[in-house]
């Protein structure tokens, strides 16, 4: 009798998880073989091609364009009836477009991600988190370079995140919280944790990744403690390290406010229509380049920067990865050889750099008198634009993702990476360049984005062996090469032919050991 009742114990709890498994499954496929998914906000209906299911535009954070919403802190997103449609990508945050002559790109919407999956229903799959770049001044998601299927076929749940970014996400306010960008960042992380499981991935194992300010974004949320618990590793892409002081960040709001005739509060910026304040945005790019004005802060090509705040940031962000924080993450920072010739090389700046110039930017920074000798030494380095382009790429991106190499390589798990590959764009003259490497890390060599920067005939090679490494990485904690330390400095070089390097930057990391990053 015994045996009996076990049998239909057992065989009720087989139907009950059998039922479960129905009603778990079944809503994913609902709505005419299209996968649907239920979030703790409401229900949403994405697409599925090849083995991949993917929702875009789904809102994080209500719309924080409206008046009661406006240069504040992110707020949830209200709950709605029925499925919402998450089939088709929508704007980004308000930014200026890429365009010779900018103008307002985006809208005033949610703030809104994107997801692939292999499997909706699926039960802890890895999960990666990309922070795109732009100079803080521009951010989207939805580029075709940073498409998610290749990842998501390789077993990997990928988040794609939109936030504000210039005036709105940046800017110091009076009466607005700093860093609303990052704070963004910061809200989309918790719902990744509430949410990510209705994806099939797992909240306790997420990789955060990014690509140039993303990538400074990464490290300022591996700094703060603001994110304990958000994120399990980080992957650093070319990370600039630069910040505002409360000082200089006020300094340039109240310029900017000047500029348009009103008061630099909540008040007055939210009464300027968002296309005059993407192009007032714009010209102030442009006005911070005067160095009799803004002094370093011109070195650094943008306006828009974290600022101190003493909140997200209470230091700058390279001091407060100095302390230590988070210990147990790994991560891998590396950037690309060639980084300021995306900068020089397209509109032809390269071929009109003045000596004057190169003068004066190693003067700006203190740099040791033999600097130029040994960046001469280079055959690299043979024009005055080549020499100007190499001393950029190391001061904005090169050197900064090194220093967080050597303050995170005692006791840390922390990889190193140059990537070497010299991109034939620009009739061979772009090289391995600014944002060259983010296709490769994707595996999207294929999207017309990419062509533009990667040309005809990309090896094959390098996307498996950089995408193949990102993947390894996300899923064991180990990308695949020995860590960094500073006895070997071992580094991975990604190339046509990926090797190990030893200490790559050993003829001009001494020449930056003074400078503050």
């Amino acid at each position: 009798m015994s045996f009996l009742l076990s049998r239909r114990a057992a065989f009720g709890a087989g139907m009950a998880s059998v039922l479960a498994l129905t009603l778990r499954v079944a809503p994913a496929m609902a709505a005419g073989g299209q996968p649907v998914v239920t979030l703790r906000s409401g229900r949403v209906r994405g697409t599925s091609a090849a083995g991949v299911a993917s929702f875009r535009r789904i809102p994080y954070a209500a719309n924080p364009f409206t008046a009661a919403t406006r240069f504040q802190a992110p707020k949830p997103v209200a709950p709605w009836d029925g499925i919402r449609d998450a089939s088709a990508f929508g704007p980004p945050p308000p930014q200026p477009s890429r365009d010779r002559t900018p103008v307002l790109f985006g809208g005033a919407d949610d703030l809104t991600l994107n997801v692939w999956t292999p499997d909706p229903a699926a039960k802890g799959l890895p999960v990666m988190v990309w922070i795109p770049g732009g100079a803080f001044v521009r951010g989207d998601a939805s580029e075709s370079a940073y498409d998610g299927s290749r990842f998501a076929a390789a077993g990997i749940v990928v988040v794609t995140v939109n936030y504000r970014v210039g005036v709105d996400g940046f800017m110091a306010i009076d009466g607005a919280p700093a860093n609303r960008g990052l704070l963004d960042q910061i809200a989309a992380l918790a719902w990744v944790r509430d949410n990510i499981a209705a994806f099939g991935g797992d909240a306790a194992n997420v990789t955060l990744f990014g690509q140039s300010a993303g990538a400074e974004s990464v490290a300022i949320l591996l700094a703060t403690p603001k994110t304990e618990g958000l994120f399990q590793r980080a992957i650093l892409q070319s990370p600039p390290m630069q910040a505002m002081t409360g000082a200089d960040a006020a300094r340039l709001t109240g310029v900017f406010a000047n500029g348009l005739g009103v008061a630099p509060t909540v008040a007055g910026l939210a009464g300027v229509p968002l296309d005059k304040l993407i192009e007032a945005g714009t010209a102030l790019m442009a006005a911070i380049k005067d160095r009799a004005t803004w002094g370093r802060l011109s070195l650094g090509g943008t306006a828009f920067l974290p600022v101190i705040d003493g909140d997200v940031l209470d230091a700058s962000p390279i001091e407060m990865l100095a302390r230590g924080p988070k210990p147990g993450v790994p991560v891998i920072v590396g950037s690309t050889d060639e980084e300021a010739r995306l900068y020089m090389v397209p509109g032809g700046a390269v071929d009109h750099v003045p000596q004057a110039a190169v003068d004066q930017f190693v003067g700006d920074l203190n740099l040791p008198a033999d600097t130029l000798d040994v960046y001469r030494a280079d055959p690299a380095n043979g024009t005055t634009g080549d020499l100007f382009a190499a001393l950029q790429s190391d001061y904005t991106f090169r050197m900064p993702a090194l220093r967080i190499a050597e303050l995170r390589a005692a006791g840390r798990k922390t990889w190193h990476y140059n990537f070497s590959w010299r991109s034939p764009a620009f009739g061979g003259r772009l090289g391995a360049a600014h944002f060259v490497d983010v296709p490769f890390s994707f595996d999207t060599l294929t999207s017309e984005q990419a062509k533009t920067f990667i040309g005809p005939n990309p090896p094959t090679a390098l996307a498996e062996a950089m995408h193949g490494a990102w993947v390894a990485f996300a899923k064991t904690g180990d990308p695949g090469w020995p860590a960094y330390d500073l006895a070997t400095r071992t580094t991975k070089r990604f190339d046509a032919t990926s090797r190990l390097v030893t200490d790559p930057e050993k003829a001009t990391r001494d020449l930056w050991k003074n400078v503050a990053f």
